[in-house]
């Protein structure tokens, strides 16, 4: 276990960092194909359903002219039972327009849900530095919401408003050409404008769902952060912070509402503007005989139609830029992991947790945290990493499951670079438990079991016996059954340290790393559960992160960092006897406690 110089690493070739795909109508194209018969069918049977409801008005007509000239019962009839007819189509082809159109709707919906939050799982940290939490469950949310309304909303009624436009058109123009040609252009100007306004929406909706995100992170920092805001009395700040918030929230809101508004009355209003023209030139020409007074009220029906059919274009077109915009907000989510399995990648079937570190060196925020490392560590070893605190003793075991990869040199295990490893297979091989712990909101055995779901209770029961959980399962209310709560709120540190060491325990790594995991239990604790650990970590590679000289004092080798690099190494004897920075770690540890003994007497 010694550190290795003089090699010179050898870079691992990657295929180049392709473009995110960009959220877009294009790519919502993509999730549309997969359930394009639903949507032909919801299409098809809008079509069917808005060309018979057109059709209707024709007959009314009809029959009201048969009655103006005394027509018998049999033509009457045989236009009601027609009419009739029309109505039960008009049912059923309704009736298959909404059951598929939910259909493409909630699948499309589910299928972007569970593609972009799979996505989400494989993003590296620098894009959860970048995206508070809050804002991005608003983004998973109400933006994706948006995209369900639009396709619930098309879907529905596109197809029934454009062939009931479509056909009452036809329809007119057989009553009487030149009317219906003023109700077309009237038409066509009124709605041209709408589509117009309706552009100018698209920027000013994507700002009020910005602010929608900051609302939300600041809810979950709140909540999560909710003992530390009472610990230092900061409710009244934290709930100015969120009224701030709040009324820009609104103030956003009403500015769009009061320009989408307007636009949102312009279909009403080319119907009032329509009907107006309607009436007096078919007042006109019906007075003078050259329109019957079936064919005006067939006008009247049509145009009420019309303007239906136009209200539900204008609504589904300021989804549609609505959506525009919330397509924007879920670009980032796409986002392509920086740290992914290479083109060749491989597998690592049996890992025996050999661990190699090349001329290792990491920049983070633009500075060099960790220079030129060179170490060997044989599978199967115990070694430890000491230093203050920021010289690079996490960062460094962090490269181990590629959290991130080095700048310059590489890291091997079993004498393949890591990169070159199927990050599933890494990632088994691999166990780590932090000095911050976080438990989901489960009982206590899921957050045990989590990554072998189908672990026995004998195996279960002996990870926590040895991680020192055990004693403590009498004092929960329903024991290893108990709900931990949120973040583990139910739990003390110290219990959320030896839950997460049992955690790493059932998970059988090839490497086990400690990053100051017993910090939070008091040296008699800790020193059971190394104890206990102890036939644990002769079976397999471990490294110790800690500040305690009695947690580190039994490894193989340790390692003393400072300012990013590996400054001493060697067992505890050794370092003692250099009489450097580690032995006056132990002699400073030793005062500390000898005068901590001093005070309990």
């Amino acid at each position: 276990m010694s550190a290795q110089v003089g090699s010179t690493p050898v870079q691992a070739e990657f295929p180049p960092q392709t473009a995110a795909p960009q959220a877009n109508f294009r790519w919502l194209w993509r999730y549309l194909v997969r359930y394009k018969w639903s949507a032909i069918l919801s299409i098809t049977s809008g079509m069917i359903g808005g060309a018979a409801t057109a059709a209707g008005p024709y007959f009314i007509g009809r029959v009201i002219d048969d009655l103006r000239r005394g027509e018998g019962i049999d033509r009457i009839g045989m236009d009601i039972f027609i009419f009739l007819g029309i109505s039960l189509l008009v049912t059923i082809a309704f009736f298959g327009q909404r059951l598929y159109s939910g259909y493409v709707a909630y699948s499309v919906d589910i299928s972007i849900r569970s593609d972009l939050f799979g996505n989400l799982l494989t993003l590296d940290q620098g894009f959860y530095q970048r995206h508070p939490v809050g804002d991005l469950i608003s983004r998973m949310h109400s933006d994706i919401e948006n995209i369900w309304r639009l396709m619930a909303i098309t879907f529905t009624r596109i197809g029934s408003a454009v062939f009931t436009l479509f056909t009452a058109f036809i329809l007119l123009a057989v009553v009487n050409l030149p009317l219906a040609l003023v109700v077309f252009v009237t038409l066509s100007i009124s709605t041209r404008f709408q589509f117009w306004a309706g552009k100018a929406l698209t920027p000013m909706f994507e700002k009020v769902q910005d602010q929608a995100g900051v609302m939300s992170a600041l809810v979950q920092d709140s909540v999560s952060g909710i003992q530390t805001i009472k610990t230092f009395h900061r409710e009244a700040g934290a709930a100015q912070k969120y009224a701030a918030a709040n009324r820009e929230y609104r103030q956003r809101w009403l500015y769009f509402r009061r320009r989408n508004e307007p636009v949102g009355m312009l279909p009403n209003m080319i119907s009032e503007t329509t009907a107006g023209i309607v009436v007096l030139f078919g007042g006109i020409l019906t007075l003078n005989g050259a329109m019957s007074l079936g064919n005006f009220a067939q006008f009247l029906i049509y145009l009420n139609y019309i303007s239906q059919a136009l209200l539900q274009i204008g609504t589904i077109y300021q989804r549609f830029q609505t959506t525009r915009g919330a397509l924007r907000r879920l670009t980032p989510l796409l986002s392509i992991p920086g740290i992914r399995d290479a083109a060749d990648a491989q597998p690592l079937p049996s890992p025996q947790g050999a661990i190699t570190l090349e001329k290792v060196s990491v920049d983070l925020w633009g500075k060099r945290l960790l220079k030129d490392i060179s170490l060997h560590i044989p599978a199967g070893k115990t070694v430890a990493f000491v230093g203050p605190t920021g010289c690079g003793k996490t960062l460094l075991v962090s490269l181990l499951a590629r959290i991130l990869d080095p700048v310059e040199g590489r890291i091997l295990i079993d004498s393949v670079d890591v990169r070159q490893i199927r990050l599933s297979d890494l990632r088994q091989a691999v166990a780590y438990v932090p000095q911050n712990t976080f438990l989901f909101s489960q009982p206590l055995h899921f957050n045990v079991k989590m990554s072998r779901e189908n672990l026995e209770n004998e195996a279960l029961l002996r990870a926590v016996l040895i991680a020192g959980v055990a004693k403590d399962l009498p004092q929960l209310p329903n024991g290893i059954d108990t709900l931990v709560g949120e973040r583990g709120v139910m739990l003390s540190g110290g219990q959320k340290q030896r839950v997460a060491i049992a955690r790493a325990l059932v998970h059988e790594p090839a490497i086990l790393v400690l990053d100051d995991a017993l910090s939070s239990v008091d040296t008699h604790t800790a020193a059971e559960i190394l104890a206990n650990l102890r036939q644990v970590l002769r079976t397999r590679t471990s490294i110790i992160i800690a500040h305690r000289v009695a947690t580190v004092k039994d490894a193989d080798c340790i390692y003393v960092m400072d300012d990013g690099r590996i400054v001493e190494q060697g067992n505890h004897d050794e370092l003692i006897a250099l009489n450097q920075r580690y032995a006056r770690m132990v002699e400073r540890e030793l005062r500390e406690e000898t005068e901590k003994d001093f005070e309990n007497e």
